[in-house]
């Protein structure tokens, strides 16, 4: 999104709400403007704009920079299946993991691969005699709502904080800023 499209997304919030813009001043409507470019500079500019308008419809009140990511993410996020459908489908996985555990790994949501980790676990867990499902269900179960919260937040992450983030988890990047910074 680039400055004249803010600007066009900022106009339609003041002319739906009028009486919170009323007092904005020349400066305060520069930083706005600087802010929601700062914050939706990578976003696809007719997202942004849908998104706020969806937002209008149901909104008393101006949305918020969270809202309108929130409602963006809404948007673009295919309908999510419940974890006890994604249950059923890992363990169809399994049952089929003894001799095809890549292809079936491959084909489950990404969610589901975070939680298995590796078509081997696929493959173990298929040939294990002793498998206890329900263990592994428990497990599963605790864990899939936790992947899933850590997926939304992955995903609407500014990018430059995930460059910072994914650097930070380099350990020798980790020991070197930690050499550099003297607090």
């Amino acid at each position: 999104m680039n400055r004249e499209q803010a600007i066009m997304v900022l106009k339609i919030l003041k002319t739906a709400y009028p009486r919170f813009y009323a007092d904005m001043n020349k400066q305060e409507a520069e930083d706005t403007i600087n802010l929601w470019l700062d914050m939706f500079k990578h976003e696809n500019p007719q997202l942004v704009l849908g998104a706020v308008k969806n937002l209008i419809n149901s909104f008393k009140f101006p949305p918020t920079i969270a809202d309108i990511k929130e409602e963006m993410y809404k948007l673009t996020t295919v309908e999510k299946q419940t974890p006890a459908e994604l249950w059923n489908v890992l363990k169809s996985a399994i049952r089929r993991s003894g001799y095809y555990s890549y292809e079936e790994f491959e084909k489950l949501p990404e969610v589901v691969q975070k939680f298995v980790g590796s078509p081997n676990q696929l493959k173990e867990w298929a040939l294990a005699t002793d498998f206890n499902d329900g263990v592994v269900k428990g497990q599963f179960f605790k864990q899939i709502e936790i992947l899933e919260k850590r997926e939304k937040e992955e995903k609407m992450m500014l990018p430059e904080l995930k460059e910072i983030v994914q650097m930070l988890g380099n350990t020798e990047t980790v020991k070197r800023l930690g050499g550099e910074i003297n607090v």
